[in-house]
């Protein structure tokens, strides 16, 4: 199974010991960056982190354990796991990815992309050619969209990337279906939600195309990435799905929307002026305001002491084109606000 993305897919969920265990030997990853404890384009037991050593919890370990569940026992799964935090779909597209990557400015995704020699998709490509001398491709998981999934030109990308894909590896495409998931969703507050009505209308491109819903898949405090709990969910989702599309039978999956626990509540309003200062007003104490990253990497704690009012540099992050602000208020609410900087 081929898994590509943004940073829901890299995972940002903390691994426990627990996660780190129990894990079938049946279920392998074939690497697609080197590590400590790993080397391209060599097989290793799927223990967490899957993308890259220094990654996450994502839902491709909990995926990958499910199927094991439903399927004969004699059966192995296999991933290849090519993400990158915060990217565009531009960066699988063979043909526009050069323009793309010429145009990152964040040092951390430039450093991401070129763990896979600047070029994803031929990492992606190369190594599922060689699994192809062990194994069948089976199906192609997807996970991105939250930088620009709000658009007819997105639902094209994705075809094409898919079909590129089919005939780069001589796939049967009715054979071969492409499951993707939603962005953390209304119910947790997700303010990347707004992606999802267009990520839902990928099945209208194929027939082959699945999505699945993030729809009580519990949140982190960004409210852009899942929890460890909410990937755990999610991947099961994602298991399902491709069983269906695979023409398995299974017993019905619901899906639970979990209200979310009442909470103290606080509202923030805030604004960028033209001199790139942020500028916020909540209507209670503020504890502090973490600054994160579209990778999901923290880049400043500003602590509050109790003030409603606070302002932020945003020029003090010069490569970072978009940014999320977590507002943590002294009574334990949270509230996120997503800002572009251009």
């Amino acid at each position: 199974f081929l898994c590509i993305g943004q940073s829901n897919m890299v995972g940002q969920g903390e691994i426990t010991k627990v996660d780190q265990q129990g894990i079938s030997d049946r279920f392998l990853s074939l690497s697609a960056v080197k590590g400590k404890d790993r080397k391209v384009g060599q097989w290793r037991k799927a223990v967490p982190p899957l993308c890259r050593q220094d990654t996450k919890l994502s839902l491709v370990d909990f995926f990958g354990r499910t199927l094991l569940d439903n399927l004969p026992e004699k059966a192995r799964v296999g991933v290849i796991h090519i993400a990158v935090d915060g990217c565009g779909i531009d960066l699988f597209d063979k043909d526009n990815y050069r323009q793309y990557v010429a145009n990152v400015k964040e040092d951390w995704m430039k450093r991401e992309i070129a763990a896979y020699d600047n070029n994803p998709y031929l990492r992606l490509i190369q190594l599922a050619e060689a699994a192809q001398e062990e194994g069948d491709i089976r199906g192609i998981l997807l996970h991105q969209g939250e930088t620009d999934a709000y658009n007819d030109e997105w639902l094209r990308k994705v075809k094409k990337i898919y079909d590129d894909i089919i005939h780069d590896l001589d796939l049967d495409p009715v054979k071969v279906p492409l499951i993707a998931g939603e962005a953390v969703g209304e119910d947790q507050q997700g303010i990347c939600a707004h992606a999802n009505p267009t990520i839902n209308r990928l099945p209208t491109m194929s027939q082959q195309f699945y999505v699945v819903s993030s729809k009580g898949c519990e949140a982190g405090p960004d409210h852009l990435h899942f929890t460890a709990d909410g990937y755990r969910e999610l991947g099961r989702r994602y298991a399902m799905k491709m069983l269906q599309a695979l023409g398995y039978e299974i017993s019905d999956h619901r899906v639970e929307v979990i209200n979310p626990v009442s909470r103290p509540v606080i509202d923030v309003t805030a604004g960028i002026d033209d001199q790139g200062i942020l500028f916020a007003q909540a209507d209670g104490p503020l504890e502090k305001v973490e600054v994160v990253s579209y990778s999901g990497q923290t880049l400043s704690v500003i602590t509050c002491n109790g003030k409603k009012t606070v302002s932020i540099n945003t020029n003090d992050f010069p490569y970072e084109s978009k940014l999320v602000f977590v507002f943590y208020g002294q009574n334990g609410a949270t509230e996120s606000i997503e800002m572009n900087r251009n």
